[in-house]
This record gives structure tokens, sequence and C-alpha cells, in this order.
């Protein structure tokens, strides 16, 4: 895909399979863009230094998104790819659905499609997240702070859990804090852990 839709950005030779280092169209994002109703065309492309260094085609259809794009696999010739990813749909509460796409590879459901030699989920492209990579004590520390910057806190963990927002009930405010205060205690210990293994 080089030039129109590739899937890593480069990161001088080195190959790191994170998510966060490909190039990828997430179904979540066009939603709330308001470009998932059938029939809207567009474009997605991704930039370095203020200048495009790749983009892909879309069109959303009745029973799918259609991406259009070029790709050039281990260095060969370039080839023209026309693929449609059908929806899929999961109940949601209130009688709702929630839709996806379908991997054309592996025929899961997945919300978001990675670029590489053809865009597939997570899984075909033996991508994991960068928080897989994190300790589990550290990646309890990323979902404390994230949970305080939702709510208006700083996202630090030495300061107090920020107040209760107003309209949100205590049963939902109490669960959070507590949630908090078992992400810090693992904090805590990881970091005694950490810190205990330098003094030896």
């Amino acid at each position: 895909m080089g030039g129109r839709g590739s899937g890593r950005p480069g990161s001088m030779g080195m190959l790191v399979d994170k998510c966060e280092d490909y190039r990828s169209v997430d179904l979540a994002s066009l939603r709330r863009k308001g470009f998932l109703t059938p029939g809207y065309s567009g474009r997605i492309t991704w930039s370095r230094g203020g200048s495009v260094t790749a983009w892909i085609d879309y069109r959303v259809e009745s029973h799918g998104l259609r991406l259009i794009y070029r790709t050039r696999p281990s260095g060969g010739e370039w080839r023209d790819v026309d693929e449609l990813f059908p929806f899929m749909y999961t109940a949601t509460n209130f009688s709702g659905r929630r839709r996806w796409v379908q991997c054309l590879s592996c025929h899961r459901r997945c919300r978001v499609l990675y670029g590489g030699a053809h865009f597939r989920c997570r899984r075909c492209q033996g991508l994991r997240y960068e928080s897989q990579y994190e300790p589990a004590w550290l990646n309890g520390t990323t979902r404390a702070q994230k949970i305080r910057e939702r709510y208006g806190g700083s996202g630090s963990l030495d300061e107090p859990f920020p107040e209760r927002p107003k309209g949100m009930h205590w049963r939902t405010y109490d669960r959070l804090v507590a949630q908090d205060e078992t992400l810090c205690a693992i904090w805590v210990r990881g970091m005694s852990q950490k810190l205990g293994l330098f003094l030896k």
C-alpha cells in the first residue's frame, strides 16, 4: 500500500508489531463522524511532518464497507485492491445493535482493520496493543489514570480521586472509587517489588 494506504509507518527498520504502529480504519471513528451512512464515500489519509504519506478510499454500502487501495506485497508490483467487508451485528441493551465488519481472512467480527499487504483484523496481522507490552501493574496504572482523567482529574495517582460529577449516581461513583483503589494498590505492590529488585 506504500503511498496509498500502507500498513506500518516506517520505524528505523525495527519490526515492532504493535497496533499503534500500523495504519488503521476504525469503524467507531467513522460512526462518530457520521460517515457510516450507506452511499457515503470518502478518503482516509495519514500524514507525517505535514505531508500526506498514504491514503485509502472507502465507500459505505448497504451490506458492508468497501475499501479501495493499492498494495505492493514484499516490494513487488503495485496491485489495485477493491474489497468489501460485510457488516455484522450484535445485540446491545434496550433492543439496539452494534455494527462490526467481518475480517475477510478469519471471518471474525472486528471494529478496526489494520493495514499490511491487505487490511485485516488485529489477530490476522499478528498485532498486539501497546498496553500488552506493559507489566500487569503498570497496565493497571494506565487504567487508573484514564479513569481519573475521564472524570476531570489530573491523572496523577498521588492526588485524591476526582469528586463525583454532577448527575452521576453515588453507586456508580463508589464503584469507580473502589476500582481506583484496587488499581492503585496493584501499582504500589508493583513499584515495591521493582524497587526491591533494585535494592538487592
